[in-house]
């Protein structure tokens, strides 16, 4: 399922696991998929839209200095969390990006409005619209992740001619 994803984005939804076993819930929530997102101080999503000034009862992420418990499985993902993954996947593919990254996947969360999360970023005074520029213009300074599947560059193709 996450085959696509980047070792950062992967990294953001483990802390997003994490965040939710330590919190007792029973499912992973797009609020805590934007945790996920927070965690990371070297994140591409905190370089360019400084998710910690925007949140900053989450700057301390106190969740830092907690032991994990020994579950053999994790939550599952709640309905509004799978929502903004299929967003941010949709996301990645109307950029032409293959790989799934920590900026698509705040996208699929603004993306997915009817969540939770979404309404926090909308106070914030971002919007999908600025958000989508300033991921298009930062493309050049991000790390390339691979080679692209050549099914998938003809998907693409496909999907612009839509």
């Amino acid at each position: 399922m996450f085959e696509r994803y980047t070792p950062s984005a992967r990294r953001a939804i483990f802390y997003a696991r994490a965040i939710t076993l330590l919190s007792e819930r029973a499912e992973i929530t797009s609020v805590d998929l934007l945790g996920g997102l927070l965690f990371s101080e070297e994140s591409r999503v905190q370089t360019i839209f400084q998710l910690r000034e925007r949140f900053p009862v989450y700057s301390g992420c106190p969740y830092k200095h907690s032991t994990l418990p020994e579950v053999p499985t994790g939550p599952p993902l709640a309905n509004d969390s799978k929502h903004a993954l299929a967003e941010a996947a949709w996301e990645a593919t109307r950029l032409g990006d293959y790989w799934i990254d920590n900026e698509h996947l705040l996208l699929g969360i603004m993306r997915a409005r009817s969540c939770v999360a979404s309404a926090y970023l909308a106070r914030t005074g971002l919007t999908l619209n600025a958000a989508r520029k300033a991921i298009k213009d930062s493309k050049p300074s991000r790390p390339d992740y691979g080679p692209v599947p050549l099914q998938w560059r003809i998907k693409l193709r496909l999907f612009r001619l839509m």
